[in-house]
């Protein structure tokens, strides 16, 4: 028996997640939640779903006891691989800034 993927829209994944669409959007873009493009559209696999609430409740289930409310901590949502996002110019030391132009 062949098992048909099950594809969601954008504003469906964002029901279950209660969040709005553009969030969605910003999730595929940065690669937290892996998406294909049908057309002009995104469809989002359920597996693909579930394996982000999975990463997410693993991620927040310590946290919530640990966590002190008065320090800012990293709230973004982990990602599927570990692939490191491009850092900033104003992180790097050494970095020299690009000279003004008038």
């Amino acid at each position: 028996m062949v098992r048909l993927r099950q594809l969601l829209t954008v504003p469906q994944v964002a029901e279950e997640f209660q969040v709005t669409a553009q969030t969605i959007r910003n999730w595929i873009d940065q690669g937290v939640l892996p998406a294909v493009r049908v057309g002009r559209a995104f469809r989002v696999r359920r597996e693909d779903v579930d394996a982000l609430l999975e990463r997410a409740s693993a991620a927040s289930s310590s946290l919530a006891t640990s966590r002190n409310v008065w320090t800012p901590t990293d709230t973004t949502l982990p990602r599927s691989d570990d692939r490191r996002t491009p850092g900033s110019v104003w992180e790097e030391e050494d970095t020299e800034l690009p000279a003004k132009r008038r």
